[in-house]
């Protein structure tokens, strides 16, 4: 039996900012948003408020659509997805590249506030 070479990645953060769709030039839809992920002790204590990453997530379709929809600055998510590497040449010559996050699931955490009513 083989294992499949594996780049499964499973984050839980907050977005940086609201969602960007955006349409290709073939038709589908892409939704592009960054999660920042604060990281903790191994008690489960946040560490410094220096200690976040940032990774760029991008949904397609159906998903993609969704969050565009219901996602916004702030809100609270759980990404699964595979990571990717992008790859091109500057203008100059020089490689570069860089790694997202293709998402498969999406779930969104954050609890709707609830307008108190004026009795």
């Amino acid at each position: 039996m083989s294992i499949k070479n594996l780049s499964y990645i499973i984050l839980d953060g907050n977005l940086t900012q609201d969602p960007e769709l955006k349409r290709t030039n073939n038709g589908k839809n892409v939704t592009n948003f960054t999660v920042a992920v604060n990281h903790s002790n191994h008690f489960g204590e946040e560490k410094d408020a220096d200690d976040v990453s940032f990774f760029e997530v991008e949904a397609w379709e159906k998903l993609g659509d969704n969050c565009s929809e219901y996602l916004k600055k702030g809100s609270k998510v759980t990404v699964m997805g595979n990571l990717k590497q992008n790859r091109w040449k500057t203008n100059e010559g020089e490689n570069r590249s860089k790694v997202k996050v293709v998402a498969s699931t999406v779930r969104f955490d954050s609890q709707k506030k609830r307008e108190a009513k004026a009795a």
